[in-house]
Formats: C-alpha cells, structure tokens, sequence
C-alpha cells in the first residue's frame, strides 16, 4: 500500500498527515524526512500544502525535503545491491 503524506508548517514546526491516519512532527526538513522514509513515504508520495493560520514551505524547504528522502531511498538501494 502506498502511503501519502501532506506536510504543512505550523509555526517553527514540521506536520505531517499520513494516508493511513498517523500524524509526525519534526522541528526541521531533515528530521521529518527521515521519519518520512521510515514511515513508508517515498519521495514522490510526499506533498505540501499551505493552509489558512500556517506558515507557508519554501520552495527551498520543499526541495530539501524531497531531496532528502530521494538520497535516503538511494542509499537504502545501494546497499540492498552490494548485499
């Protein structure tokens, strides 16, 4: 099952809304990436929204996010190759 996320900037904080109903939260891009990735969210299936009361994402926050998991699936690949 492929599992989505919303991520939304609430103050100084990250918030992520899961497709299967859980909800994350980290004080920066990094950390909610890793926990992305290990919740099962690919790059790909993570999404960004702006809401009324939130601070909006940077474009820059965004991508490094984005990059971040994609470097993380990499890596997780590479070294299922080498096993």
């Amino acid at each position: 099952m492929t599992i989505q996320a919303i991520v939304v900037l609430v103050k100084n904080e990250f918030i992520a809304e899961l497709s299967d109903g859980r909800q994350i939260s980290k004080p920066g891009f990094r950390d909610m990436a890793i926990a992305l990735y290990h919740a099962g969210v690919s790059a790909k299936n993570a999404q960004f929204e702006w809401r009324a009361g939130h601070r909006i994402m940077t474009a820059g926050q965004q991508v490094g996010l984005k990059a971040e998991i994609h470097r993380l699936e990499r890596e997780h690949k590479e070294l299922e190759l080498a096993a």
